[in-house]
């Protein structure tokens, strides 16, 4: 009886041991609080993320963009809580963090963006010499918040080591 209720609930059987993480299982989302304790959290997080999925290589450009990121997310959000996602997709990491600042009211908000986009000016420099992709915009409603990205490849990566 017991059987037949679990072949009811588990048709493929009893999960599998999992094996060690692949490139594909690299689709990872979490959420850190406001505070600069989470971007040492975060680069430790992101090293060990690449680490176990076989990117080692791309561990320093990696940690290098969170950390940028973050930094950015608490001069303008002191406090408030940020989520991160980290993906590999067609040869390519992206990093992306999400924060919840406020939207302004009038122009307000192309100036605020424009002070965020020249906050990013090293990562901006950095990503782009290495031939990868840093970007900024407003979050789609109905969230108000910005979110940012790099995105890079392994070659963009060991283009970072050798700067």
């Amino acid at each position: 009886m017991l059987s037949d209720a679990v072949s009811a609930c588990l048709p493929g059987g009893p999960p599998a041991v999992p094996g060690a993480p692949t490139l594909a299982d690299l689709n990872y989302s979490f959420g850190l609080p406001g505070s600069p304790y989470a971007l040492s959290l975060a680069r430790r997080l992101v090293r060990q993320l690449l680490d176990e999925h076989g990117l080692s290589d791309m561990a320093e450009l990696g940690t290098f963009a969170v950390a940028e990121l973050l930094g950015n997310c608490h001069l303008f959000n002191v406090n408030r809580e940020t989520d991160v996602s980290l993906r590999w997709r067609y040869g390519v990491l992206r990093l992306t963090v999400f924060d919840k600042h406020p939207a302004h009211a009038g122009g307000h908000g192309r100036v605020c963006l424009g002070l965020r986009r020249l906050a990013l000016t090293t990562l901006d420099e950095v990503v782009a010499a290495c031939r990868g992709i840093c970007g900024l915009e407003n979050a789609r409603g109905p969230l108000a918040g910005n979110r940012m990205w790099v995105v890079f490849s392994r070659e963009a990566a060991r283009c970072y080591a050798g700067l």
